[in-house]
């Protein structure tokens, strides 16, 4: 006879032992240096036991990414992809014969992105400013 499994497990699977993190090292610090710690890991945007086990292992603590910088990443992305479309249109237009109609709507294409790119620059001038 099938047996059926008519309540799954809940939660998150068990990892497996190679990547399971199982051992505990305990840590005594003075009420300075755990201020100071703490003070750190929040900067570097990480959990206390994060941050304890990159400054362990690596020697550094490499920060995360703030949200406004990835944004920015995101922005950049964006008028990488909108260069590429026009660059590849630009090639059609070379080598498959331009009409003034086309460069014309290349020549929008571009100042438009560079109106764009100034705007974000601007705008990231301002937040740097402003934080």
């Amino acid at each position: 006879m099938k047996k059926s499994n008519f309540r799954p497990s809940k939660g998150r699977p068990a990892l497996p032992a190679d990547e399971r993190k199982s051992i505990i090292v305990p840590v005594k610090f003075d009420i300075d240096s755990y201020r100071q710690m703490m003070d750190k890991a929040i900067t570097a945007g990480l959990n206390r036991s994060e941050y304890i086990r990159q400054i362990s292992v690596k020697g550094k603590v490499v920060e995360r990414l703030s949200p406004r910088d990835v944004k920015v990443i995101r922005d950049l992305q964006g008028i990488a992809s909108n260069l590429n479309q026009i660059a590849k249109f630009v090639n059609a237009i070379i080598k498959g014969g331009a009409t003034e109609d086309m460069f014309m709507r290349t020549w929008k294409e571009i100042l438009e992105n560079k109106v764009f790119v100034q705007n974000l620059i601007m705008k990231y001038r301002n937040e740097a400013d402003s934080v």
